[in-house]
C-alpha cells in the first residue's frame, strides 16, 4: 500500500494543504490527472475541491476527502459541497484553515494503516450447484458484519444472491448487475467487493473478473471435471487472477487443475451438511464452518488477494 494520496489543480493548493498538514507527514502529491494506479493504491485521496474533473473516471475509492482551500468560503464553498455531494455522495469536505486539525489527524491515521485500500473478491463456480453463490454471499455477510462497508455485486443475474442472502446487514449494499457489472464495481464506494460472476464469462464477465484483485473457482471438479477446466481456461487465457476452492477434501481433480493453471489450490469450501441452511440461506450464526472460511478470508484481506495469486 502507498502513501495517501494529495491530487492538486495547481501548486498553490499543494502548498496550502502541506503547510496545514506541517513536516511530519508525508504524501505523494500528483499536480494533474493521477493514474488508476496511484488512485487505488492510496490509502487515501485528498482531491482540490476547485475541480471535480480530477475525479472523472477515477474507480470509486473509499477513503476519499475534498478539501476546499482558504480561497473557497459562504455561498462559493456551500455550492461546491453541494457540487461533490451531487456526484460523490460518500466523500467528506474539510475547508481550510477551520479543518487543518482534522486533516492532519485523517492523514495520520492513513499513515499508520487507518483504512485499507478496498479489497475486490470475485467468486465463480467451475459447474452449476457448486456453490459459488453461497460462498460470495456468505464472504460478503462476514465483512459487512465487521462493521466494513461491503457491495456484493450479483453479475449472475439469476437472482442467486437475493435467493441466498438470509440476514439483513446494515453495511451491506447488494446490487443486481448481469449487464456491464464492472460499471458497478469501479462507481460504487466500498471497503469490500464481493462479485458473483456468471461461469459463461462473457465478455462482461470477464471485464468484471480483471477488477478483481483474486477470482475464487469453487467446483467439484473431480466429479465436473470437463465443465471446471473450461472456466478455469476462460480465466487463465484472460488474465484473471484466480485461485481454486475444491468443495470436498480429497478432490485430487482440482489439485491437478490449480497445478495446471499454475494457481493456488486453496481449502475446500465446507458445503457438508453441517454447514448448509434448511432454507437454503446464509444466515449470520455463531457456529459455522462456512460462516468460518468466510471470515477467515475477510481477515486476511488485503493480503489474501496478495497471497493467492503470488
Amino acid at each position: 500500500m502507498g502513501q495517501p494520496l494529495l491530487v492538486a489543480w495547481g501548486h498553490e493548493f499543494v502548498d496550502e494543504v502541506l503547510d496545514a498538514l506541517g513536516p511530519d507527514l508525508e504524501m505523494e502529491v500528483v499536480v494533474g490527472k493521477p493514474t488508476v494506479d496511484q488512485w487505488r493504491n492510496a490509502p487515501l485521496v485528498l482531491i482540490d475541491a476547485h475541480c471535480r474533473t480530477l475525479a472523472n473516471g477515477m474507480p470509486a475509492h473509499p477513503w476519499m476527502e475534498v478539501v476546499a482551500p482558504e480561497a473557497l468560503y459562504g455561498d462559493r464553498l456551500a455550492e461546491v459541497i453541494r457540487a461533490w455531494q451531487a456526484d460523490y455522495p460518500d466523500a467528506a469536505v474539510c475547508s481550510l484553515p477551520r479543518g487543518a486539525q482534522t486533516l492532519r489527524d485523517i492523514v495520520a491515521a492513513a499513515a499508520v494503516g487507518g483504512r485499507a485500500r478496498e479489497v475486490r473478491v470475485g467468486v465463480v463456480g467451475g459447474h452449476g450447484g457448486a456453490g459459488a453463490t453461497t460462498l460470495a454471499v456468505a464472504i460478503a455477510l462476514a465483512a459487512a458484519d465487521e462493521g466494513r462497508r461491503t457491495l456484493l455485486v450479483d453479475a449472475a443475474g439469476r437472482g442467486g444472491v437475493d435467493d441466498r442472502l438470509g440476514t439483513p446487514v446494515m453495511a451491506l449494499q447488494v446490487v443486481d448487475a448481469p449487464d456491464v457489472p464492472a460499471r458497478e464495481i469501479e462507481r460504487t464506494s466500498a471497503e469490500v467487493k464481493v462479485v458473483d460472476l456468471d461461469r459463461a464469462l462473457d465478455g462482461g464477465q470477464v471485464d468484471a473478473a480483471r477488477l478483481c484483485d483474486v477470482v475464487l473457482l469453487v467446483a467439484n471438479v473431480q466429479r465436473n471435471a470437463m465443465a471446471s477446466r473450461r472456466v478455469a481456461q476462460r480465466l487463465a487465457g484472460a488474465g484473471v487472477r484466480f485461485a481454486v476452492m475444491p468443495t470436498w477434501t480429497d478432490d485430487t481433480a482440482a489439485q491437478a487443475l490449480a497445478e495446471e493453471c499454475a494457481v493456488r489450490l486453496l481449502h475446500e469450501v465446507p458445503l457438508d451438511p453441517p454447514s448448509v441452511f434448511s432454507d437454503g440461506r446464509v444466515y449470520l450464526v455463531g457456529r459455522c464452518d462456512l460462516l468460518t472460511l468466510a471470515r477467515e478470508l475477510v481477515h486476511h484481506a488485503p493480503h489474501f488477494a496478495a497471497r493467492t495469486a503470488a
